[in-house]
């Protein structure tokens, strides 16, 4: 009998509530492992499917979210399965992974042994997912399947709760700054940070879970990195590469962002800008910025990497905007496949913090959505929600 998994559950779109109900427990298929929840993070993505209604499409409810997941691995596929191998993993390690509801399993590849003649409530959640979409790959539950290209192991000396602050991050980050159909850049070294190489990257939200980890990702690759963030949140954003911060909510931030580079890095190539918001108070100054310091003849990429589907609309003054997952899944996914490797050793050698910091908000399924709210209440600045299982 497979274990008993739980499950947050969003029964319809736009529901302001979500219940906790029994789901199929999933067995991994090749080149998958399945691990027990210990830890998940918040993201401005699971609030986004629940209050705006997208990417899940109507006919795929109920779904089950969640994006950050931090566990431990309990199965692995059948070693006779067809199909690539999961075999550097083994029962017991302790992992992260970018989870999320846009991918499912059939009902028929699961398993969810209820009694329904015995128990009116099994009976109710058999009904609910029966012939349904099943989200095995979605954090908010107790057992979760992760595919092999996005796990990576936790290093002994780091908690599961310090950990899941970084998949989604890492992977959207990565997404954004290295393929070649976004900006271009060089990747990290497997095992050092790269020497400087006199190029500059401006990050905005860069305070913020996925701003924070481009900042890493860019400075570990050897770029100058110049943030913009909130004022308070300066001494976070410059511990993890920048070598500047401005206040985005100076008024004066697009001529103090513009001296400053004419000034300190006149004789460097600026190679684009990373916007971890991309909504048009936000891509309206990076535009200007960059317009400008090309205009001031400092050698300027004009290319603003987004992350949210309709930022092309607010570009201006020839700057192009580019959102990666306009350029499809599986570049997406691509550019979060190389990560684990380098992930694993960077963590384990303290080259890359777990940043934004966390802040555990409360155990159990029945505190994620709680933790929602307050996030989609603009009500966190430099932390990520963490909720233990």
């Amino acid at each position: 009998m497979p274990p008993t998994n739980k499950a947050l559950v969003l029964l319809a779109p736009k529901s302001p509530t979500q219940t906790i109900s029994q789901a199929p427990y999933s067995h991994p298929s090749a080149n998958e492992l399945v691990i027990r929840t210990h830890a998940v993070a918040i993201n401005p993505a699971d609030w986004g499917v629940q209050r705006r209604g997208v990417l899940v499409p109507e006919d795929a409810y109920p779904c089950i979210l969640g994006c950050d997941v931090a566990g431990e691995v309990v199965e692995l596929p059948n070693p006779t399965a067809a199909g690539a191998s999961i075999s550097h993993f083994k029962i017991g390690d302790r992992v992260i992974a970018q989870t999320g509801p846009l991918d499912t399993k059939h009902w028929k590849d699961t398993d969810m042994d209820m009694d329904t003649t015995s128990d009116d409530s099994n009976a109710m959640s058999s009904s609910l997912w029966q012939g349904k979409k099943i989200y095995a790959y979605a954090a908010f539950q107790t057992y979760v399947v992760l595919r092999g290209p996005v796990i990576a192991r936790i290093p002994d000396a780091i908690s599961y709760e310090d950990a899941v602050v970084l998949p989604l991050g890492m992977a959207t980050a990565a997404s954004c700054l290295f393929p070649t159909t976004m900006l271009k850049l060089d990747s990290p070294p497997l095992d050092r940070k790269a020497e400087r190489n006199g190029k500059v990257l401006l990050v905005w939200a860069a305070s913020s879970s996925v701003g924070s980890s481009g900042v890493q990702l860019a400075s570990q690759a050897g770029y100058t990195v110049i943030g913009v963030c909130s004022g308070r949140n300066f001494d976070m954003v410059t511990s993890l590469g920048a070598v500047k911060c401005f206040d985005h909510a100076s008024p004066a931030v697009v001529d103090d962002v513009v001296s400053y580079v004419t000034s300190s890095h006149a004789g460097m190539e600026v190679v684009g800008a990373y916007d971890g918001i991309s909504t048009g108070p936000t891509l309206t100054p990076l535009c200007e910025i960059l317009h400008r310091l090309a205009d001031a003849g400092i050698p300027t990429r004009k290319f603003i990497a987004a992350v949210f589907p309709g930022a092309e609309a607010h570009a201006r003054h020839g700057v192009q905007i580019i959102v990666n997952l306009t350029q499809g899944m599986e570049q997406f996914n691509r550019a979060a496949a190389r990560l684990p490797s380098w992930l694993e050793r960077a963590m384990g050698d303290g080259r890359v913090k777990c940043a934004p910091e966390k802040e555990v908000v409360g155990d159990g399924l029945g505190a994620v959505q709680a933790a929602m709210d307050r996030l989609a209440e603009g009500k966190v600045s430099g932390r990520k929600l963490v909720v233990r299982l």
